[in-house]
């Protein structure tokens, strides 16, 4: 079953609209709650009625942070040693500093009531100076965000290795560029949204929630609430999409619940379009300066970067960025030094943390947009550059020099890189693009390489339960949103253990289902998930193959276990039920953890694209990812993967952007002013993949690798590279550095001509 393209099991019930998700939980006596949000980027608040809403027919209840003493606690995780943590609150008390801060809540019988209600609270602010980006954050005197930490430096990040001052001697060649990637939201189908209700006589607490993580969910309901853990479950059944957004834990996840005990009701909350993109995490808004070094044949000699890495108002999974922004500069090259620091800069913007790519994205684009600098600088070919310094295969596992968070050190545990970039630029037919473009053709072609970190290394559970009548249910803790989790999983326990995949049901997004679990991000359920549920299928193949031979007396290798039992090979009498290898139990169960050390995927973009000079538009014409996946599970879910990660990629490279002014008002609060990729898309994507099993290093048996990101994190640099090549042809001397590439953008470049073609 492992490397089959079945179809995945999730589509007919949501293609049926039968899908269960948060706004299709309906229970009686159910209450709706609606929040107050902060209009103003930074503002004290000065007053709160909440009287006038209280009035209300059908209104139960409007709650500050004043009426709701058991939601004091912080939403915050611990900062990073060395930064200066900003608590973000449940609710905001005497300020606020980002649009769309919740301030008070209210709760109704009917859902517009509560959102009638919310125009009825009168809030009084005074209007504080705000700082909407890092450049205008670290100006000198800029207002400050955080009284206590005492400017807007949150802290800094320093990694590097080898003589970089001897990299940049007066004899190498070097290129240097300035780059800014705008904000990007997590632009999913379902807006978030959660709902709790309280057993009266257990006092137990189910929640659902539109998650990525439903026992970080779980674990900050019980800390904040003063909850045991076994006292709630929450429950993610299906998930409209997160891309990362979804993977932070939010204050309307811990009002909800807070709010379900007090009034001994069930409540629920849906988050509007608007409301969930102002309210929602961001990610980007980073600025970068950077220089790289290298010989006069083109092999690199040293990089150094300055980073400005963007947090919003409050610390949280954005203070931990930097390592992955900055370890994803090496890409795939040999590069013998680096100097990188990052400063995390806070901005009365709503707090940031991972979206699509988490960072790697900003990394790559960086690094890929200086090897198209230094190809121009040393009179190579882009991909002669790039083959110049793509480590080679031999070299594998690859230790980087790159010690992530001080001291781990980052090893490339195999692929063959070289290989996918002759694949990518064979399958995009680059000779015949640059002959065309030789010919007069305004054509731009962009190359770009990636190396993507897959796993976050924490333990990872699995439980096998085989039932007496030969159905298997395996839990996991990876809360699914999209990924096909039912599916491949499904095929990994038949595949190990020899089970019929029909007869295999896999439960997920739902605390029930094991101890805990980490948050599904970082490409790490194929790995990590991955991995846990092949070895725990093994150990219950193991448990009834020892059941089958105490009985048979016979070798394992003789024996074939099956949903309706075990089967001595080429004896029809000798058999025993599957029941009877039980002995009466109920379930044979068996459970084990498994711990990565994280696996590298890698993969090389090739786009051709034309830019039109009448309309400042992007055609398409050819897009190419060879990619590096390891051991496939599913075939045609990995293509599907790639496809989804390439147009999110689209929209990070040319429309996705949360504009906000220099004082943090966001002026693209829903999709009529974000712009995402649609239908409309013109292009075709021809993912070619490639499969290279790399040599086992430490722990991935299975050499199953990340794929849920690695369409996304090479795009941006890809396009930008072929819009610039696209724009040399008309005679414009373009630097792409700044994402998106908008039409608008696009024609400031086009403004350069003297007339139109």
């Amino acid at each position: 079953m492992i490397g089959a393209s079945l179809r995945r099991r999730e589509d007919p019930a949501l293609l049926r609209g039968q899908g269960h998700y948060v706004e299709d939980v309906h229970l009686p006596g159910m209450l709706h709650m609606a929040v107050i949000r902060s209009p103003y980027p930074h503002a004290r608040i000065t007053s709160i009625d909440l009287e006038p809403a209280r009035r209300l027919p059908g209104v139960v209840g409007a709650f500050s942070a004043a009426d709701l003493p058991e939601i004091s606690g912080s939403m915050g995780d611990p900062a990073p040693q060395g930064f200066k943590a900003a608590p973000r609150p449940v609710l905001a008390t005497d300020r606020v500093r980002y649009v769309g801060e919740p301030i008070a809540v209210v709760v109704a019988e009917d859902s517009s009531v509560a959102n009638d209600a919310v125009e009825q609270v009168a809030v009084e602010f005074e209007p504080l100076d705000g700082v909407g980006n890092v450049s205008v954050a670290t100006r000198a005197g800029a207002p400050v965000l955080h009284d206590s930490i005492g400017s807007n430096v949150a802290g800094a990040v320093d990694r590097g290795f080898g003589d970089i001052d001897s990299a940049f001697n007066a004899d190498a060649a070097t290129v240097r560029l300035s780059v800014r990637l705008g904000r990007v939201i997590g632009g999913y189908m379902e807006p978030r949204g959660t709902a709790a209700t309280v057993d009266q006589e257990g006092g137990r607490l189910t929640v659902w929630t539109s998650t990525q993580w439903v026992f970080g969910v779980r674990d900050r309901i019980a800390s904040i609430l003063n909850v045991e853990r076994d006292k709630i479950r929450v429950v993610a059944r299906d998930v409209g999409g997160g891309f990362g957004a979804k993977g932070q834990i939010y204050p309307e996840e811990i009002l909800v619940p807070a709010l379900a005990r007090r009034l001994g009701r069930p409540v629920r909350w849906i988050a509007g379009r608007t409301e969930d993109t102002q309210a929602s995490g961001q990610s980007h808004g980073d600025v970068a300066d950077a220089e790289l070094a290298a010989n006069p044949d083109g092999t690199l000699r040293g990089l150094r970067v300055r980073l400005q890495h963007d947090v919003g108002a409050y610390g949280g999974a954005g203070l931990g960025q930097s390592d992955n922004i900055l370890s994803h500069v090496l890409s795939a090259y040999r590069l013998p030094a680096l100097a990188a620091h990052a400063t995390v800069i806070y901005t009365n913007t709503v707090p940031t943390g991972f979206i699509r790519g988490g960072g790697r994205e900003v990394g790559n684009f960086i690094i890929e947009r200086l090897m198209d600098r230094l190809a121009q600088a040393v009179h190579l070919d882009p991909v002669e550059v790039r083959q110049r310094n793509l480590i080679q295969p031999e070299l594998m596992p690859y230790t980087t020099g790159y010690l992530r968070m001080g001291s781990r050190p980052v090893t490339y545990d195999g692929g063959d890189y070289p290989a996918l970039l002759d694949a990518a630029v064979e399958a995009v037919d680059y000779a015949d693009a640059r002959r065309r473009q030789a010919d007069g053709a305004h054509l731009g072609i962009g190359i770009a390489c990636c190396v993507e970190s897959a796993g976050i290394q924490q333990v990872e559970p699995a439980v096998v339960r085989i039932q007496p009548d030969g159905e298997c249910r395996v839990y996991i803790g990876s809360t699914p949103g999209g990924q096909g989790h039912r599916t491949v999983f499904a095929q990994v326990v038949a595949d190990q253990l020899g089970w019929p995949v029909e007869r295999v049901v896999v439960v997920a997004g739902d605390t029930d289902s094991v101890e805990n679990s980490a948050n599904t991000a970082g490409s790490r359920s194929a790995l990590e998930v991955g991995n846990a549920v092949a070895t725990v299928a093994r150990l219950a193949q193991q448990k009834l193959l020892e059941r089958a031979q105490a009985v048979l007396e016979v070798a394992a290798d003789d024996l074939s276990i099956t949903p309706s039992g075990a089967q001595v090979r080429g004896v029809p009498d000798r058999h025993i039920p599957l029941g009877d290898l039980l002995d009466g139990a109920q379930t044979l169960d068996a459970e084990d953890r498994f711990q990565s050390n994280g696996a590298f995927t890698s993969a090389v973009h090739a786009v051709v694209l034309r830019v039109d000079p009448e309309l400042a538009a992007i055609e398409v014409l050819r897009y190419v990812i060879a990619h590096d996946c390891g051991q496939p599970i599913n075939p045609r879910l990995v293509e599907g993967q790639l496809q989804g990660g390439a147009v999110h990629g689209v929209g990070y490279a040319l429309m996705e952007e949360a504009v906000y002014l220099e004082d943090g008002t966001l002026t693209t609060a829903n999709f009529a002013d974000y712009t995402i990729p649609g239908r409309g898309i013109p292009m075709q994507l021809q993912p070619r993949l490639l499969e290279f099993r790399a040599p086992v290093l430490g722990n991935n048996p299975a050499g199953f690798k990340g794929v849920g990101e690695t369409g996304t994190i090479a795009a941006p640099a890809a396009f930008a590279a072929a819009i610039e090549d696209a724009l040399h042809t008309f005679g414009i001397a373009a630097d792409v550095t700044t994402l998106p590439v908008t039409p608008r953008r696009v024609f400031e470049f086009l403004s350069e001509l003297s007339a139109v073609p």
